[in-house]
């Protein structure tokens, strides 16, 4: 553990240097920034699922981080961020940062995930202040992430300022958990009731059965049917044979219809029971949430007209 807190802190100066300048001042730690100054009516922040594996530098030491100017780790966050420009920001400004995730490996224990994970949310705070004071031009935004980023999301939203919690469309904290003390703890994390309120946030995590549920990601307190934005147990369907409805007592969503052997794989058996469609959770619903941002996003619009 003192190897890794020696690494830890070794990063954590490269990263940042010797000065008190923000690092997300550097436009090679943004995907895409196609349209930086912002044309469209709202903003999409979002942050990263776990894309890299450990790897092993010069001298012999395990790096339990990616390295967000490597060329190999860039890579493979690549499709991650296409997939979530395709779903979330096709109407808005896309804004995602690189950052120095925990690997993939770093999951196995809770224990190194919680020595870990400030780095990589000090990394999201950074980026996100930057975002605001440099890009956001007090344009409403949304807030999304799948599995590490959703964790990120979590501790962002409890971090908002009253000004910013304003300006929030809705979080989408997607194949993580939001806990009980989480909603009551922090105000400005109202668990979402349906389609269309605003200032709210999504949370959902998907399995074929109760006993599919992943021992390392955290269970959660809230839970929506992103299919018909219902959080009762009314199922809809995902395709003509395949339905989705939310378990009342475990909170997450159970998919009836799908055989679990063509979704399970053996390298993330650790992480990830059969049944387990965490890997999914993206793909299954993109149609229906890339409706839903713009749709919340038409009604904050909608209401801050209003209130003008």
């Amino acid at each position: 553990m003192k190897n890794i807190y020696a690494i830890l802190l070794i990063t954590m100066l490269i990263f940042v240097g010797c000065n008190n300048s923000n690092p997300y001042s550097d436009p090679q730690l943004w995907y895409n920034l196609t349209n930086e100054a912002g044309t469209c009516d709202y903003d999409v922040f979002y942050i990263l699922p776990t894309c890299v594996w450990d790897r092993v530098n010069s001298i012999g030491d395990t790096l339990h981080y990616a390295d967000p100017l490597l060329a190999s780790d860039r890579e493979a966050m690549r499709p991650s961020f296409e997939l979530a420009q395709e779903i979330f920001g096709e109407e808005a400004n896309f804004y995602s940062p690189y950052y120095r995730q925990i690997t993939l490996e770093s999951w196995r224990s809770d224990s190194l995930v919680e020595a870990l994970f400030p780095l990589s949310m000090a990394d999201i705070t950074h980026a996100f202040d930057y975002y605001m004071k440099n890009m956001n031009n007090s344009r409403p935004f949304v807030l999304a992430g799948f599995s590490q980023g959703a964790k990120c999301v979590v501790e962002l939203v409890k971090l908002l300022t009253p000004e910013q919690s304003a300006q929030l469309v809705a979080a989408y904290v997607i194949g993580y958990g939001v806990t009980a003390s989480d909603t009551t703890e922090y105000k400005q994390i109202k668990p979402a009731k349906g389609n269309g309120d605003v200032g709210v946030t999504i949370c959902y995590n998907t399995v074929a059965s109760i006993d599919a549920i992943s021992n390392s990601l955290a269970p959660s307190a809230i839970c929506i049917n992103p299919l018909n934005w219902t959080t009762s147990a009314q199922p809809a369907f995902l395709n003509d044979s395949v339905t989705v409805h939310v378990d009342k007592q475990y909170n997450v969503l159970i998919v009836d219809g799908f055989n679990p052997d063509d979704y399970y794989l053996p390298a993330l058996g650790f992480l990830l029971k059969k049944g387990n469609y965490h890997l999914q959770e993206l793909y299954f619903y993109r149609d229906n949430l890339s409706q839903n941002v713009k749709q919340r996003c038409h009604n904050f619009n909608s209401n801050e007209e209003l209130s003008n």
